[in-house]
């Protein structure tokens, strides 16, 4: 994982714990790399894994090199270490080891992302879109892509920002993360979808290209989420500009 450094141990572990996606973690992380984002959901999370694995392994061979004191984590082991466990420092979850990695990928691929509701998982699947624009008989050259987000993205955003930022500071780590620092959902949606979509319907994108294929997500199921937010206005009016002022 060439793109995740030691620095983003944490934050990986954090969020993969706490049932987060991983191309919503490669966004929390900073990762700019298009091409990153658009490998296999199961490619992506058998890699975090290994990514996290390997650092656990390195801190077990430690364990034997001190003598004294004793390591806490060598007593308490780690294979057997259910999700809910803490570390040595009492503060992060372990992810379980397994020795059937497809098995632990399987188990995670059903899992929703707490974060983007599934919209960076399920739904970069493109198949849906092409049988849409392909039965409307439209002709064109080239087209330019849209995507509308429900608000209650940026505003399950806003928490995990904040969390890492004190989970950094509690490590004595210096990285403190802005509202604009991280790859925006909707741009990583699109570094996913654009290329496919150019490719199945045979034509270039092209931002001043009049013929629009515009994809709009909503989630019923979260709407209450926003019931803070000012004014009467409903909910699919709301945009990021509305709810980044109200959260902050």
């Amino acid at each position: 994982m060439s793109s995740l450094t030691e620095k983003d141990r944490p934050i990986v572990q954090l969020l993969l714990g706490a049932g987060t996606c991983p191309r919503c973690i490669f966004r929390f992380c900073r990762v700019g790399s298009q091409t990153l984002y658009r490998h296999p959901y199961k490619d992506l999370m058998k890699d975090l894994k290994q990514f996290l694995k390997g650092n656990q392994e390195k801190e077990d061979t430690a364990c034997f090199d001190v003598a004294d004191p004793p390591c806490k984590r060598f007593k308490r082991g780690y294979a057997e270490e259910g999700p809910d466990d803490l570390n040595q420092n009492g503060v992060l979850s372990q992810i379980p080891l397994v020795n059937d990695d497809n098995a632990a990928v399987e188990n995670s691929a059903v899992e929703v992302c707490n974060v983007c509701l599934g919209i960076l998982q399920e739904f970069c699947e493109i198949d849906f879109m092409c049988e849409k624009v392909n039965s409307s008989d439209y002709q064109f050259t080239s087209f330019v892509f849209s995507v509308s987000l429900p608000p209650q993205l940026s505003v399950r955003e806003i928490p995990v920002q904040v969390i890492i930022s004190l989970h950094m500071l509690f490590r004595k780590l210096d990285l403190s993360l802005a509202k604009d620092d991280i790859v925006q959902l909707k741009e990583a949606y699109k570094w996913i979808i654009h290329p496919q979509l150019s490719e199945e319907l045979g034509v270039p994108t092209d931002g001043k290209s009049l013929f629009e294929v515009s994809v709009v997500f909503a989630h019923p199921e979260t709407d209450e989420e926003c019931h803070f937010l000012p004014g009467k206005k409903e909910i699919k009016c709301y945009g990021r500009t509305t709810v980044l002022p109200a959260v902050l």
